[in-house]
């Protein structure tokens, strides 16, 4: 690894790290949800599956790039053909295209997949969404998209494609179920509706687990660290907002 390498690999480690301390500044919202038990503060677990934030702008944002995302693929398989949509290459990084950081999450391997991965991001990121806040989700989605290259570009050769590897959706995946695991209290029963939105995202993220534990290579190693990320960053958001709550005023 030339020192062009390592510099990059800082760079893109500065960036996860970025958008880790970005979920620890939720750990500045609103904690009276944390003690309150009034009916009227727990959130319908239908509510869930509701696309709905406090602007459309944000849900163009959060949603569109994964359709979008859908429309950037080429049917061939060729490597050259995904380098050319802006997949990773370490060579033409080299080169001076840094955009490819980005760029790569935009290119998948397959059409299929990639309705998959907006799919599930879109699904994830609006139950986050609703169930946390819009940033928290948006960091999420920001944080899938550095933590595989940090796991895999380091291993790859130079003139090796590396397109998306669904870091995003696990690492919302994670923030959710990080999210269930310390504030299940606020969810509440209330329709046949929840427990239909309560089915739909146990089978999704049923589905999730399983084909990540079924995968191999730096697909399984990108999903786990980007799961991982998801589920330390929200635990840490978590113990930081109960130690602000419990400061005396």
């Amino acid at each position: 690894m030339n020192i062009f390498d390592r510099l990059s690999m800082i760079g893109l480690g500065l960036q996860a790290t970025k958008q880790l301390f970005a979920l620890s500044e939720h750990a500045t919202v609103d904690d009276s949800a944390l003690e309150s038990t009034d009916a009227a503060d727990l959130l319908p677990v239908g509510a869930l599956l509701v696309p709905v934030t406090d602007s459309l702008v944000k849900v163009a944002v959060l949603y569109g790039l994964s359709g979008l995302s859908a429309l950037m693929n080429a049917n061939s398989s060729k490597a050259e053909t995904k380098a050319g949509w802006g997949a990773f290459q370490k060579s033409q990084l080299n080169a001076g295209q840094v955009w490819r950081i980005l760029s790569y999450s935009l290119v998948h391997p397959s059409f299929a997949a990639a309705l998959r991965e907006g799919a599930a991001v879109s699904i994830l990121g609006t139950a986050t969404t609703r169930f946390q806040s819009f940033s928290l989700a948006f960091s999420a989605v920001r944080l899938g998209i550095f933590v595989p290259l940090l796991v895999t570009a380091p291993q790859a050769d130079d003139d090796a494609v590396l397109t998306n590897m669904s870091g995003s959706s696990y690492c919302l995946l994670g923030v959710f179920l990080a999210s269930l695991a310390t504030d299940r209290q606020r969810l509440t029963f209330r329709s046949q509706q929840d427990v239909l939105a309560a089915t739909a995202l146990g089978v999704l993220c049923s589905q999730m687990l399983s084909g990540l534990l079924q995968s191999k290579g730096s697909a399984r190693k990108a999903g786990l660290a980007s799961l991982g990320a998801g589920v330390i960053s929200t635990l840490i958001m978590q113990i930081v907002r109960r130690v602000n709550a419990n400061k005396p005023e």
